[in-house]
């Protein structure tokens, strides 16, 4: 049996400092990639484990942050969850993570447990309820004592921290891309009219169509999919009605619902029919064709959401910074 080596003993081995064992454990930037790796190997080899409790009590951290989702099947907060991980755990912290399934008791009681001193502060994606309910006091009452940052989902009475995409901007760029390539008839689809942003979405859409006397655009909403796929399939091959040129997805699954009646259909891809959306980025690459769509880079999302939280949590003076990413239109095979 290996004999128990504590990290001090790593490090003198090593001839290291502690500190430097601790951050190359933790697979800390300032650390050379050849460190990391002997300490690592060594820490294999004794079967050192880091003990996590000791190292909060001297430091009166838990290294904890906690992270409150939504929805675990929506695949950009997914997206946006494993960068936190990553860019959390590269800073020395963990993360606990919740989800609350939109609902808005859940989310109380998910901000009420972590900040129960289990973490040192909240990265958070607020529920559909909260913006339904106009909720916003138990976001107020944890963030006087525990540092938040909210991301993707904004309000003004959330005046934290916050990360978000622009989002209007990402409908009204997915717009003016098929008025540039000529299209004249904008089919909308959506199968989150329900939610936030989705109406936000929509209303962008509406917005941009009304202003342009070139274009005409029409919406379909549902959110039983089966319905929006029979919606979807009986206009685009309707030919009493005006030739639909452009769809634009405003979420994943309506997306691929589109692109999949398109193909089923035999509709010829930009000679007859464009489409823009949401998509799984990896998933996208794996399937032909590739769908054009909108990037909101939620690796990006995720980083600067752990950048704000740390920079709270160490300085002394609290600047409320609310950072928007910009999205970009990512051209592949369904659209010029």
């Amino acid at each position: 049996m290996k004999k128990k080596i504590t990290i001090k003993e790593i490090a003198k081995i090593l001839m290291v400092s502690v500190s430097t064992v601790s951050k190359a454990m933790n697979d800390s930037p300032e650390i050379s990639e050849k460190t990391k790796k002997k300490v690592k190997e060594l820490a294999k080899f004794y079967g050192y484990v880091p003990n996590h409790i000791a190292v909060s009590l001297k430091n009166q951290s838990t290294f904890n942050i906690g992270v409150i989702i939504p929805d675990i099947q929506n695949s950009f907060l997914a997206e946006v969850l494993k960068n936190i991980e990553v860019h959390a755990k590269k800073n020395g912290y963990r993360i606990i993570t919740f989800f609350t399934g939109e609902k808005l008791k859940e989310e109380r009681e998910s901000l009420n447990i972590l900040s129960n001193g289990m973490v040192e502060g909240i990265i958070v994606c607020p529920c559909e309820e909260t913006f339904v309910e106009k909720e916003f006091n138990h976001f107020k009452n944890i963030a006087e004592t525990t540092p938040l940052v909210t991301f993707d989902r904004i309000h003004k009475e959330l005046n934290f921290n916050s990360v978000s995409v622009d989002d209007d901007q990402s409908i009204l760029k997915a717009c003016a891309h098929f008025q540039s390539t000529q299209a004249k008839n904008i089919l909308f689809v959506s199968s989150i009219g329900w939610l936030s942003v989705g109406k936000t979405r929509r209303r962008t859409f509406n917005t941009f169509i009304e202003g342009e006397a070139s274009l005409n655009g029409e919406t379909i909403e549902e959110h039983n999919l089966e319905e929006l796929r029979k919606k979807i399939e009986d206009r685009i091959t309707d030919t009493s009605l005006p030739k639909i040129d452009a769809i634009l997805g405003a979420d994943i699954e309506s997306t691929l619902i589109s692109n999949a009646s398109i193909a089923k259909n035999n509709i010829p891809l930009i000679d007859r029919i464009s489409l823009i959306g949401y998509v799984d980025k990896n998933h996208n690459e794996l399937q032909y064709p590739r769908v054009s769509y909108i990037n909101q880079f939620p690796e990006k999302v995720g980083e600067k959401a752990v950048e704000l939280l740390i920079k709270n949590l160490k300085e002394e003076q609290k600047i409320i910074q609310q950072e928007v990413i910009k999205t970009e239109i990512v051209v592949k095979d369904t659209s010029k």
